[in-house]
């Protein structure tokens, strides 16, 4: 692992125990707030509007059909940071050129959210914002049917939510809606209770450092931003043989000895159908911030009897779906975990 990155990933440590980022509330006004100026919403008015008569019904609005597919949650001081992925079609987004620019395809778009606390199957407003960004795809390499991965990135506390969402082109006026239940786990409440949990484990394919902390929320092609990270992660953690995905996690509830350092061993496995194809050397960190690279083998050994006697010989992988397996000990305090991350393996 080269110097950069390291530095890249001590960085980003320090910046989750001393820097906490900020979000905006939506609570009703009360009674006793009537004279008081009320803060003009970020969503407009027909947009909230429309977010709201389909929120009982989760009924969209498909002019840019959009809906979100996975949670990843990362840590952050005070907080959680929920990275909520989708997969858009470039032609649903909109994608075109410009006499200004025509050996681009752009496009301009703006994301409204309203979170809502959706504890008792009864959603109450919790959060408002918005994000824009705009998108660039080259000409040469630009297919209306293809589909790319978008990002949005947005702090929030543990709990149950509702999030109602509405993406829209800011050229053609388009807009889409969806809405999208999900939870973020309290992992500071397990650490007290003597356990120990991990945030979303991911697979990237590469990361880098950026020069400032990034404001949220946010709305990424391709990549999710965190602290001063820019993380490309493995669509849908398709794989192929030979690559070396970097695993990176944080682990709450471990403890730490008088000079601050853990004692975390971490046994990293690859299974297919729960039988081990690979075991790795167990490592051993002293920081509760977990970047491993994982070597993904070419070939297993597999048991072979002839004429010639019993052997074991070296096999070309299949395809089909396998899993990362970690069996985490914290030292310390004894305390273990078992985690699984599920990949598919192309084999072309």
């Amino acid at each position: 692992m080269s110097f950069k990155k390291v530095f890249t990933l001590s960085l980003i440590t320090i910046l989750i125990l001393s820097l906490a980022v900020s979000f905006t509330f939506a609570e009703p006004q009360k009674k006793d707030q009537k004279k008081e100026q009320k803060a003009q919403s970020v969503v407009p008015k027909d947009i909230k509007a429309i977010l709201e008569q389909g929120l009982a019904t989760r009924q969209v609005k498909a002019d840019i059909p959009f809906q979100f597919i996975n949670t990843y949650v990362l840590p952050a001081k005070g907080t959680y940071i929920a990275i909520f992925v989708t997969k858009i079609k470039n032609a649903d987004l909109e994608y075109a050129q410009s006499t200004a620019d025509p050996e681009n395809y752009k496009s301009d778009v703006e994301v409204f959210l309203q979170f809502y606390r959706n504890e008792d199957g009864n959603p109450k407003p919790f959060a408002e914002n918005k994000a824009t960004s705009s998108f660039t795809i080259p000409a040469s390499e630009y297919n209306p049917e293809a589909e790319n991965y978008y990002y949005l990135g947005f702090p929030l506390p543990a709990g149950k939510y509702l999030l109602a969402a509405a993406l829209g082109n800011k050229s053609t006026k388009k807009l889409g809606t969806t809405y999208y239940e999900f939870e973020i786990p309290n992992l500071e409440e397990a650490a007290k209770n003597n356990k120990l949990e991990t945030t979303t484990l991911f697979l990237l394919k590469n990361y880098e450092q950026m020069d400032t902390q990034e404001l949220y929320p946010n709305f990424k092609k391709d990549y999710f931003s965190w602290m001063i990270l820019k993380a490309y992660p493995y669509p849908d953690n398709r794989l192929k043989p030979g690559d070396q995905p970097t695993l990176i996690f944080m682990i709450f509830g471990a403890k730490s000895d008088e000079s601050g350092k853990a004692e975390i061993e971490i046994n990293f496995d690859i299974r297919k159908d729960n039988n081990k194809i690979v075991a790795y050397t167990p490592m051993k960190y002293d920081s509760p911030f977990i970047e491993q690279p994982i070597p993904i083998p070419t070939t297993k050994k597999m048991k072979v009897t002839d004429d010639k006697g019993e052997r074991l010989e070296d096999r070309p992988l299949e395809p089909g779906t396998y899993e990362i397996v970690l069996n985490i000990k914290d030292n310390l305090s004894g305390l273990t975990l078992e985690k699984r991350v599920p990949f598919e393996l192309i084999v072309q």
